[in-house]
């Protein structure tokens, strides 16, 4: 980038210093910096750019955009040394560098996202499935697409692990600029509150923006839920009218959230709208009527019947023939880690209760005791077993939907034992609900760990529990790999097992670490180890009475 053209993008309230040379890249990590680079100075939650300017400046950064600029008395960082002219370094001002930062990112990217349709996807629940489904059905129909979200980042053929919702602005220019390389038509992002807070995403034009829905959550960051459903707000606002909004109208704050926003603004509901409706709820998946065309999908429960609903109407936003759209959503199996069916042998998604043994409500369950009879020749594919899913539900409204969508499913005969914790340094607030909420729906509940990160479990434990009244079905195991094991081991073919709360992610992170973990692979384990239990108590029994077990 010229010099020019850098001035032209931040319009400087003032300039020291020279630089002689062609700035390089575009860097917000003092760690990263290489020669002639330009260092962006960000003002974070944890830590401020401002103090590492120095650090920048001595290992070669070219540039520096800062609030302030250091003069010959004070460097402006926390090393006491002066910045001398002649390190042939140029300073410039501005207000504030957080609203600079997502258009300078574009610029340096050479503008990725202006050579594809970006779809952004924004609420508090449903934003990994709907873009999930969106990308899926996207690919389905053979068009390149690209996906930026919670739980993984594709690439054409790459898929790479994401660490955050919606990353920082040069990051996100980064991935964009791939997408770009690799002929991308479509880029689908998840655009969290806070990315919406700190203005990641500026520079960016959206051509197709969703709200799933509002309920308590980040708290910790955005004081009250008005802050928050602000910090949503600001994707709408920023729209064309040659854009499209696709909201859901059945969450009271829809009208908040798109309140002065400038685009066609398509919206849906089950409640508020006539038009779309669930025809039929069943253990493998819904039957609905998105206004007049039916659409089958394997995900089942009410909250999935809008997150398929609103997928559905982004993907015609796009342009796509709906009949297309309508086919491949049954075939769309959402994201990972969102009522994830586990299985011994491995990972089956999007599969709810009945489906787990082939049975039907009345049928699901063995004898007296709570376990069928295996026949000889039995195996881990034919022992009927428990029922074990994996769910990301952290938060009140979350938790509910996915325990009651269990409730409706399983048969009478069936238990509902939960397991979950919340996380640690997180809005405290919500734990109590969510103690309450798991004590309503479930017949068992087992505390326990989630990410404790810097506060001690046993805490964050008690603060659940005040919601929970019927203590004789409570177990409390904070260590969660202990608690899982317990919690499939001591089920029977009757029990479904709902590990809530961290779902696709593969790590625990305590005191500032993420050690290797993951539900998923922990709870196979567990039902590996169920069904051997099993299968050699049956071979013992037969060869005390004579029997063959082949």
């Amino acid at each position: 980038m010229k010099p020019e053209e850098l001035l032209h993008i931040i319009h400087p309230l003032q300039q020291a210093g020279r630089f002689d040379g062609t700035p390089g890249r575009l860097v917000i990590d003092s760690r990263e910096v290489r020669k002639n680079d330009v260092f962006l100075a960000l003002r974070g939650t944890r830590s401020d750019g401002h103090a590492y300017i120095r650090e920048a400046v001595r290992k070669g950064a070219g540039v520096i955009i800062a609030e302030h600029i250091p003069d010959a008395h004070s460097s402006g960082t926390r090393s006491s040394k002066t910045i001398h002219p002649e390190e042939n370094v140029w300073y410039l001002q501005v207000a504030d560098t957080r609203s600079i930062a997502g258009e300078l990112a574009q610029a340096f990217a050479d503008y990725p996202a202006k050579s594809m349709k970006m779809v952004g996807i924004t609420g508090t629940n449903g934003k990994t499935t709907v873009s999930t489904l969106v990308y899926q059905v996207l690919v389905k129909l053979g068009y390149h697409a690209g996906l930026l979200g919670t739980v993984e980042t594709r690439i054409g053929d790459k898929v790479l692990p994401s660490r955050l919702t919606t990353p920082d602005s040069v990051t996100i220019a980064d991935i964009l600029r791939q997408m770009v390389e690799v002929d991308t038509a479509f880029a689908i992002m998840e655009v969290s509150s806070h990315a919406l807070e700190q203005q990641r995403t500026g520079g960016i034009r959206f051509d197709v923006a969703g709200f799933t829905n509002i309920s308590q959550d980040h708290l910790d960051y955005h004081r009250d839920m008005a802050s928050y459903i602000e910090a949503k707000k600001r994707l709408f606002v920023t729209l064309d009218e040659n854009a499209v909004s696709v909201v859901n109208r059945d969450d009271p704050a829809s009208w908040k959230v798109t309140d002065g926003c400038r685009a066609d603004t398509w919206s849906f509901g089950f409640e508020s709208d006539r038009d779309f409706r669930i025809l039929d709820e069943r253990s493998d998946g819904m039957v609905l009527d998105l206004d007049g065309t039916i659409v089958s999908t394997p995900l089942t429960g009410r909250y999935n019947a809008y997150n398929v609903a609103q997928a559905y109407l982004i993907c015609l936003a796009l342009g796509c023939p709906q009949y297309s759209v309508a086919g491949a959503l049954g075939d769309a199996t959402g994201a990972p880690g969102r009522l994830e069916r586990v299985t011994a042998g491995g990972l089956r998604e999007a599969e709810t209760p009945k489906e787990a043994n082939g049975q039907k409500p009345a049928e699901a369950g063995g004898d007296s005791a709570g376990e069928a009879e295996m026949e000889p020749g039995a195996s881990v594919e034919t022992t009927p077993q428990p029922v074990v899913f994996v769910d990301y539900a952290h938060t009140p409204d979350a938790l509910e939907n996915v325990l009651r969508t269990l409730d409706n499913v399983r048969s009478r005969k069936e238990t509902l034992h939960v397991v979950f914790g919340c996380g640690g340094d997180r809005d405290r607030t919500k734990r109590a609900e969510m103690g309450r909420i798991a004590d309503r729906y479930a017949d068992v509940v087992t505390l326990t760990s989630d990410n404790p990160r810097t506060e001690e479990p046993d805490a964050i434990i008690r603060d659940i529990r005040g919601g929970i009244v019927r203590s004789e079905h409570l177990y409390i195991e904070p260590r969660r790999r202990k608690a899982i094991r317990s919690a499939i081991l001591d089920a029977d073919t009757r029990t479904i097992v709902l590990i809530a709360g961290k779902g696709h992610e593969t790590y625990q992170e305590v005191h500032g670490r993420r050690h290797k973990f993951d539900d998923r692979e922990i709870a196979a384990k567990a039902l590996a180890e169920w069904i051997d239990r099993r299968l050699s108590g049956k071979r013992k029994r037969a060869r005390k009475t004579g029997g063959e077990v082949s």
